[in-house]
């Protein structure tokens, strides 16, 4: 999931209160994050058709507000009518957006039954500050109930981290730099299993950043899978919980359209992958320190991460791991 779903959400609330807040002000800031949202980042704006025993109208939209987002996003809002004939056309305009990082936006049409409806697609493919020397290779990951599975590995010893064993939450954590001011966590949990509900209700922004100040730098021998993950989701149904219910039942989107219309789909979807990449090589004099030292991470079992911006402790992205084979199909 994004961790920026509140944000997104509340610019879309923002969109017809006040059009102050601009959406590239806080996504710029994560230059290894492509971030597209539809209704704000890059300005398009979804738009079906209205029905009614009459025929069929279309929502018109305020002038006002299509120039304004031409003048900030550089593309005028697109009225749609719904229906099969539109997936393609939108799903390929998410796919050029994302330099064809992001596939299938939308596995659905869009309602028939008209109004305005959101979408986001993030691709992150972060670069490693210290790159791994070994990659690709087959690797056993434990799983919960089932036999191992053999599964692509990136390795290095005296791999520059952060680590730290967190007795309460029975797991231990490992901080791995990337370049531009982002870090991924890993929560590798004592046991192998599947049940890591303690863990994650734990992944707060300001537990995180309490978390950051006890790691311990260490040379460690890393070992990480290689991954690449695809998820997708309907957001509509968690707005409410970010305190949007009044306005997800208001039908006076009077800055966007002076016709009744209310938000009626909003779809998420996240591609984020791991490489071996880096920016410089292992410091080769502290080889022999580590291995005396047999300090070793290797995240071969179901295991949480998250990706942050140290400079702002925002959580960019929050994942559970529970078998990589499946990933992709997701």
């Amino acid at each position: 999931r994004v961790a920026s779903l509140t944000f997104e959400a509340n610019v879309l609330a923002e969109l017809e209160s006040s059009g102050s807040r601009r959406a590239g002000d806080i996504i710029s800031t994560f230059s290894a994050l492509k971030v597209v949202v539809v209704v704000m980042e890059t300005g398009r704006l979804l738009i079906t058709g209205r029905f009614s025993p009459a025929g069929i109208t279309r929502l018109r939209v305020n002038p006002e507000y299509s120039s304004d987002v031409s003048k900030q996003y550089g593309v005028k809002p697109l009225t749609l009518m719904g229906g099969a004939r539109d997936l393609k056309n939108i799903n390929d305009w998410f796919k050029s957006e994302t330099g064809g990082k992001v596939e299938q936006t939308f596995s659905t049409p869009l309602p028939r039954a008209g109004g305005v409806s959101a979408g986001a697609a993030a691709y992150f493919k972060g670069k490693w500050v210290t790159r791994f020397s070994q990659s690709g290779q087959m690797e056993e990951f434990q799983r919960d109930g089932e036999g191992p599975a053999r599964i692509p590995m990136m390795q290095q010893r005296n791999y520059p981290i952060k680590m730290g064993v967190d007795s309460d939450l029975g797991c231990t954590i490992a901080q791995v730099q990337m370049d531009q001011g982002v870090s991924v966590y890993y929560f590798l949990p004592d046991e192998v299993t599947r049940n890591m509900t303690l863990i994650e209700d734990s992944l707060t922004a300001e537990f995180v950043q309490d978390l950051s100040m006890t790691l311990h730098p260490v040379e460690a021998e890393l070992m990480l899978p290689i991954l690449k993950l695809s998820y997708s989701f309907d957001a509509l149904p968690l707005l409410s919980d970010l305190g949007l219910s009044d306005w997800l039942s208001q039908t006076d989107l009077t800055k966007i359209t002076a016709q009744p219309a209310k938000l009626s789909t909003f779809r998420q979807k996240v591609v984020m992958e791991t490489a071996p990449e880096g920016s410089q090589y292992p410091n080769a004099g502290a080889a022999a320190a580590s291995q005396a030292m047999g300090v070793a991470y290797r995240v071969d079992r179901p295991f949480l991460f998250l990706v942050r911006d140290e400079p702002s402790g925002a959580l960019l992205f929050i994942g559970k791991v529970l078998n990589p084979q499946d990933l992709e199909k997701a």
